[in-house]
C-alpha cells in the first residue's frame, strides 16, 4: 500500500491450508479384584498441516523464521544452517546456497551471505498422555505423564545468554567457558570479540529437538474407614497430597519444552513445580 495511506499493508486471507489428524483414546482396566484396581488410560494425537494455495502464482513467502510454500506447512523452519566455528580464526560459519537455494557445501563467516534452508518443523510427530490410577483398599494413587515426540524448538531465550560480553549486566551461559581460543581451536562457540559476528542470529545452531516427557501430576490419598467416621458425624474424609510438574525428561537444559505450536521461545514463564496437600470432608 502507498505510504501516504499511513499503512504499508493490510491483513487478508490470501491462501488456503488443510489440517488432518488422528486422535486415539484408550481406556483399560488391566487388574481388578476385591481390594485392588488399576486403571490405565492412554491418549495419542497426530496431525499434519499442509498449505494448498498461495497468491502470486503460488510463490513461496518468508515470514519470520518460517517458509510458506504450497505442499509445505506453516510450521516449517527456514533458517541458515550452522557450520560450526572455523578452527583457524574462531569465526562462526554457515553454509551457503546457490542461485536455486540448494546448499553448496561451502561455508561463509558472513551471516548476510548464509543460505536459508528448510530445517524441520515445529509440529511434533506425536503428542499424548498416559494416566495411571491405582486403588488399594482405602489408598489411592494416580499419575499423569504427558509427552511429545518429534518437532523442533528455536530457543530464542538461550540466544540472549550467548552474547560476546557487550551487554553489561546480562548473564552468560556456561558454554562461553568453552569458547574458541588459540589453545582451544575445536570449539563450537566463536571467539569473544567486540566485532559484531552475528553468530547469535537465528540459525540451526539454536534449533533443538522438541521431544520430552513430563510427570504432570501425581496424587496420593487415603480415605478414613467409614465406621470410624460415623462416630464423629462425618460421611467421608480423605487426606491427600498432590505434586504438579514434578519431573521433566528433556535433553536441552534451561528451556521449558512445553512451548507454543510455532516452536519459538520468547521469555515464556516455565511451568511451576508445586506440591500441595489437603483434606476433603463430606458431612
Amino acid at each position: 500500500m502507498a505510504y501516504s495511506t499511513g499503512y504499508t499493508g493490510y491483513d487478508a486471507n490470501i491462501g488456503a491450508l488443510k489440517n488432518t489428524g488422528v486422535d486415539v483414546d484408550i481406556r483399560t482396566v488391566p487388574v481388578q479384584n476385591d481390594n485392588f484396581k488399576w486403571n490405565l488410560d492412554v491418549n495419542l494425537s497426530h496431525y499434519k498441516n499442509k498449505i494448498t494455495a498461495l497468491p502470486k502464482d503460488n510463490k513461496s513467502i518468508i515470514t519470520g523464521n518460517k517458509l510458506l510454500r504450497v505442499g509445505g506447512s506453516i510450521y516449517d523452519f527456514y533458517l541458515p544452517e550452522w557450520a560450526g566455528v572455523n578452527p583457524e580464526n574462531g569465526l562462526p560459519q554457515w553454509y551457503t546456497a546457490d542461485k536455486d537455494g540448494n546448499k553448496t557445501g561451502e561455508k561463509t563467516s558472513e551471516y548476510s551471505k548464509a543460505g536459508n534452508f528448510i530445517a524441520g518443523t515445529s509440529l511434533p510427530d506425536l503428542v499424548g498422555g498416559i494416566q495411571n490410577s491405582f486403588t488399594y483398599k482405602n489408598f489411592d494413587l494416580s499419575a499423569l505423564l504427558s509427552f511429545s515426540l518429534g518437532g523442533k524448538i528455536l530457543d530464542n531465550d538461550y540466544i540472549q545468554l550467548m552474547h560476546s560480553g557487550n551487554n553489561p549486566g546480562r548473564a552468560w551461559s556456561k558454554e562461553i567457558l568453552e569458547r574458541w581460543t588459540p589453545e582451544n581451536t575445536q570449539a563450537d562457540v566463536p571467539k569473544l570479540t567486540t566485532d559484531n559476528l552475528n553468530w547469535t542470529s537465528a540459525s540451526t545452531r539454536f534449533l533443538y529437538s522438541g521431544t520430552y516427557a513430563r510427570l504432570k501430576n501425581v496424587s496420593l490419598g487415603y480415605r478414613l474407614p467409614s465406621d470410624l467416621l460415623k462416630r464423629i458425624g462425618v460421611e467421608k474424609l480423605r487426606v491427600f497430597a498432590t505434586a504438579e510438574n514434578l519431573l521433566t525428561f528433556y535433553g536441552h537444559q534451561g528451556m521449558d519444552p512445553e512451548q507454543t505450536v510455532n516452536g519459538a521461545t520468547y521469555f515464556r514463564y516455565p511451568a511451576m513445580r508445586t506440591i500441595s496437600g489437603g483434606i476433603q470432608l463430606v458431612f
